[in-house]
């Protein structure tokens, strides 16, 4: 297996365009809201339960049990930030959360770290006598906080918080795994993810030196690596278990074996972040049988059940997914799983290499996460609906606050995404204006992106900057949105010879060698798969990697509109700081405008509609029923006159 490693992070940084703009307001306007907002959440602040753990106290807890891990990524995703700018302020606020959280863990002699079921139901650690590892979510704080540490010592090479991390998992690998300890696995994943990246940290000599002589830390990586390996070993296996708290099946993706998982069930986010788990997991351990897993599922997700925008989650109880093809476009769409799903994305990138998983990526970033943050830097979206009767709005804070830390934690890695190097190739994955210090093939690469127009244009310039001239293969990703996709370097033309998704070329390459992308950005019209019933006779609006919706205040006569056959037409307009909006005419002849999905709500309050109705388009299920000759539950396969291989592989296609 070559895997496709990403750069560390501080050898990445985003320098222009889009993206710099994003990342800026989230830095300087974003964090500093996020912080405010929990150190008043219920008056007291989330940092008082650290506080009355490490004072003895019990009986009280500020907000809901997964509080600490929401600190602790809203940490990880500073840490990012910090990593390539620098911010003093934002480094002392990490250092006081720091010390709170060393003084709690203190109050324990096994380095346990979950405050809510300290203070609250301490007989019931790790969901035993009567508790529930799906409320107490002490796995997943026990990971966030792991990650936590990691993020914060590669930022600025403290250890304290690190230390922290590595006694909670420490903790954790001394209470769970085979006979005699617990078989428990994590009812809200991620510590399974978090526990590899402790791994692969810790195999470092030096620092395991240097944490021995600072703390007398004895460290052995591999237990992080066992521990979450049991962890997907023992999915599905009950026998034995310590604790099994209803809803601990396919909710928690607990209903089988992992190895005989083939479709993603259950709670959206902690799928995805468990499926993350399962490919790093498989990577590390290069066990074929866990990557075919992730392989599986991604497919069933990529074919069935992901939503036009990268969206999963379709169905609002439980937060779940629904069944294949189950899209309603007022599905719930968390943008904690958008998150999650990028992050499983990656992993699947890493593994396999292919720009279908990179593809995926994008799509959940501009369309799904990106929405989830106003224009204002200060408000947010939980859910992310592909239609609303206009009763919608971003809310300032929320009862429970899980996204703002999920989305700070994606925007303050995306550079990790942008490039990859292995096996003598050099990625761009992601067109966004940035620069990274490389190595290939034994030589020091700077590769820069420049006059990247994505998301409104399609122009690119990549300029590499060489110790002395080496032979590697640069490979650029040709975005499934794009129309006619070029490479030229040194006067030839590179179009044709795409392997995995992306136009390689192999070469000699040199100091100062500039490669000039241009990428054809086409209004679409895109179709959903003919079994997705809530899509039948509508198209989605498309443009480069954005998707497009109609507000009411841009469309006061509505937007459940009858699309007429006509063109799209891109067209600048000054909304919110300037965009590039998509104009059209209905069947019957008035005009439309559509905004970019990200920038919905950001104005006036009103309706919202993404698919809309196309005139001349019906669905499978409109022929059938026309033709009297289709059931409801009737057995799939038997639609009229429907050639249904053209769709094999694919939930979505231009419309023609």
């Amino acid at each position: 297996m070559d895997t496709m490693n990403r750069p560390e992070h501080k050898q990445v940084r985003i320098t222009e365009g889009f993206w710099k703009e994003q990342l800026d307001r989230i830095h300087h306007v974003t964090v500093w809201d996020i912080l405010n907002k929990f150190e008043h959440d219920h008056e007291a602040g989330i940092m008082k339960n650290y506080e009355w753990v490490a004072q003895g106290k019990c009986g009280e807890h500020i907000g809901p049990p997964w509080y600490d891990g929401l600190i602790c990524e809203v940490i990880r995703g500073i840490s990012d930030i910090i990593a390539v700018s620098y911010d003093e302020k934002l480094d002392a606020r990490i250092e006081f959360y720091t010390e709170k959280i060393e003084q709690a863990q203190n109050a324990d002699p096994d380095g346990y770290l979950s405050t809510y079921t300290t203070l609250m139901c301490p007989k019931k650690r790790w969901g035993e006598n009567g508790g529930s590892l799906i409320w107490q979510h002490e796995l997943y704080n026990m990971g966030c906080l792991a990650e936590a540490g990691i993020h914060y010592y590669k930022a600025t090479g403290k250890t304290r918080l690190l230390k922290c991390a590595i006694r909670a998992a420490d903790c954790m690998c001394s209470a769970i795994g085979p006979a005699p300890r617990k078989n428990i696995v994590p009812a809200h994943s991620l510590a399974e993810e978090a526990m590899v990246k402790l791994y692969r940290l810790l195999c470092e000599e030096p620092l395991r030196e240097r944490l021995a002589k600072e703390y007398g830390l004895k460290i052995e990586p591999e237990k992080y690596l066992s521990l979450a390996r049991f962890w997907m070993d023992h999915r599905g296996v009950h026998k034995d278990r310590a604790s099994f708290p209803h809803y601990m099946g396919e909710y928690a993706q607990d209903h089988c074996p992992v190895t005989e998982q083939s479709e993603a069930v259950g709670h959206a986010v902690r799928a995805a972040l468990m499926y993350t788990g399962l490919t790093a997991v498989g990577i590390e351990t290069k066990e074929t049988e866990y990557l075919e897993a992730a392989r599986r599922i991604w497919d069933n997700v990529e074919q069935t059940k992901l939503h036009i925008s990268g969206g999963i989650g379709a169905v609002h109880n439980e937060e779940r997914f629904g069944y294949q093809y189950e899209l309603p476009n007022d599905a719930y769409l968390e943008t904690c799983a958008g998150v999650a799903l990028a992050f499983w994305a990656g992993e699947m990138y890493r593994a396999f290499g292919e720009s279908r998983y990179m593809d995926a990526f994008e799509c959940a970033l501009y369309n799904n996460v990106l929405p989830g943050l106003s224009a204002d830097g200060v408000h947010y979206f939980y859910e992310n609906p592909l239609i609303s009767n206009g009763s919608i709005e971003r809310w300032s804070w929320h009862g429970c606050p899980c996204c703002p830390p999920m989305f700070l934690k994606l925007m303050g890695c995306l550079q990790d995404y942008i490039y990859a190097v292995g096996n003598g190739r050099v990625a761009v994955n992601l067109h966004i204006g940035s620069s990274a210090d490389l190595t290939v093939n034994g030589t020091k690469l700077r590769i820069e992106q420049k006059d990247c127009g994505i998301p409104y244009a399609g122009t690119n310039r990549i300029v590499l900057h060489m110790e002395s001239e080496t032979a590697f293969a640069l490979a650029i990703r040709k975005p499934a949105w794009s129309g006619a996709f070029s490479v030229t370097w040194r006067g030839k033309r590179y179009e044709e010879g795409t392997e995995k998704g992306y136009v390689v070329i192999d070469g000699i390459f040199g100091d100062g060698d500039e490669l000039t992308v241009t990428m054809e950005l086409p209004a679409m019209k895109i179709e959903a798969h003919p079994y997705v019933d809530a899509d039948a006779g509508k198209v989605a609006l498309m443009r480069g990697p954005l998707l497009y919706c109609l507000e009411e205040t841009d469309n006061p006569g509505g937007v459940d509109i009858l699309l007429g056959g006509d063109a799209l037409e891109p067209a600048e307009r000054n909304i919110l700081g300037g965009t590039c909006v998509l104009q059209g005419k209905c069947k019957d002849g008035t005009a439309f405008t559509a905004v970019p999905y990200f920038l919905w709500c950001n104005r006036e309050k009103g309706k919202m509609n993404v698919w809309l109705r196309q005139d001349g388009k019906t669905g499978i299920r409109e022929q059938a029923d026309e033709a009297g000759s289709y059931a409801a539950h009737q057995s799939r396969g038997t639609e009229p006159d429907a050639d249904m291989t053209q769709w094999e592989g694919k939930l979505y296609r231009r419309y023609q």
